[in-house]
């Protein structure tokens, strides 16, 4: 048991056991996106899956329309906002669900493809180190997001309910059928739904967007590993020239041209392999991610709408999520565009004239920046982030 959390390191950072760890939070969900794990997932994942739906479709979606629209009190205008709010967060989570599933054996053959990718790195290679290095940053990240989530739920369903007062509890939507809410064991059974309702809200886009920061963190790690291979490739080639045996002594000397081909076409067929296998990625991502950024503006303006005070812990949820997809998206690019100046920097100069038409080939490739997208449309980036900010408080100041 210790063995099995020690995964979850930071010491233990290498492509497969990052896979595992995030291939053991999805099964809790009944989500096997790993072909070599054969093992049947429990059932009691399965039941608690089952029970967390079937408690978020009461908690937030049957109860919120009837309470926003069959409970006819006026004084309570601003709990049916934050619960308007809550309902559109949940949507977002179980849409994710429901897309995972769909594409679970898509994301099996994009698994199956990143790990053939990564054993043909060859073991303590310099590619291999500079790859690791930057697979740790990567579990530092997803650490950092999970605990500020997990942190985000504490607050929510420990501290709420058992420090303040249950008369003052403004953002509780009440539950159908468990009116009034105060009041015993309908405040002890809504709290038990809305528990339960976890498992769905906050572990299903948590645990599909770590997944996401793994394997983009990947493509981002190997594009960075091929840009430093670029950058030594003349130096590796005089290197090993000046090491191999004198022409009398063998007749398999490899010249530093033949030496600079070879690494090439290597380095170029490693490039061409990691778009083709984001582009994979992106296509099974881009729609839930375009629709969870529509439903969670909608969701942030409905926040703001009833007050940052009475939605302390909505609001950082939702942004750190959005957030979190657009950091990684910006580190894949900023990746891509490490490779390019790798390419101009590899001292071109000096090579033959067939070597330097494989670089302008690989230029060529290069231009177009690997980059994960919403909906095909949007590239998620540093910016975009900036302007759903904008367009979201623009909104809420239409609203007002």
């Amino acid at each position: 048991m210790l063995e099995e959390l020690r995964q979850f390191g930071l010491d233990r950072h290498d492509f497969p056991t990052l896979l595992d760890n995030v291939s053991t939070l999805l099964r809790m969900l009944t989500l096997n996106i790993d072909s070599r794990n054969t093992k049947r997932i429990s059932i009691i994942f399965y039941v608690l899956t089952l029970v967390s739906l079937s408690c978020n479709f009461y908690a937030f979606i049957i109860s919120v329309i009837w309470y926003i629209f069959f409970r006819d009190v006026e004084e309570e205008q601003l709990k049916k906002t934050i619960a308007f709010a809550q309902m559109v967060t949940s949507t977002v989570s179980v849409t994710n669900f429901f897309h995972m599933y769909w594409n679970k054996n898509k994301l099996r053959l994009i698994i199956d493809a990143y790990i053939l990718c990564d054993s043909n790195v060859e073991p303590y290679s310099r590619m291999s180190r500079n790859i690791e290095v930057t697979l740790k940053s990567v579990k530092k990240r997803a650490l950092i997001f999970c605990i500020f989530i997990m942190s985000q739920v504490v607050v929510y369903l420990t501290v709420r309910p058992l420090v303040v007062d249950r008369s003052s509890m403004k953002d509780y939507q009440i539950l159908w059928g468990l009116d009034p809410m105060v009041e015993t064991p309908n405040f002890e059974i809504s709290v038990f739904v809305i528990t339960m309702t976890v498992p769905i809200i906050v572990f299903t886009p948590v645990n599909i967007i770590v997944l996401l920061i793994v394997i983009a963190g990947y493509s981002e790690a190997h594009m960075l590993a091929l840009s430093e291979e670029l950058l030594y490739l003349w130096e590796d080639a005089v290197i090993d020239y000046q090491m191999q045996p004198s022409k009398k002594e063998s007749n398999h000397i490899i010249s530093i041209d033949e030496f600079v081909k070879r690494r090439l076409e290597n380095i170029i067929k490693s490039h061409v392999q990691s778009i083709q296998m984001f582009q994979l990625v992106d296509d099974v991502f881009r729609n839930g991610i375009a629709i969870q950024f529509i439903l969670f503006s909608i969701s942030i303006v409905a926040c703001l709408m009833a007050g940052l005070q009475n939605t302390y812990v909505q609001i950082p949820f939702i942004l750190m999520l959005v957030g979190m997809n657009c950091f990684t998206g910006q580190n894949l690019m900023d990746a891509s565009c490490t490779f390019e100046a790798a390419v101009y920097r590899c001292k071109w100069e000096k090579f033959d004239r067939n070597n330097m038409k494989s670089v302008l080939f690989m230029l060529r490739i290069a231009q177009k920046n690997i980059k994960l997208s919403a909906g095909g449309v949007a590239f998620l980036t540093f910016a975009s982030f900036t302007y759903i900010v904008r367009s979201i408080y623009s909104m809420y100041t239409a609203f007002q």
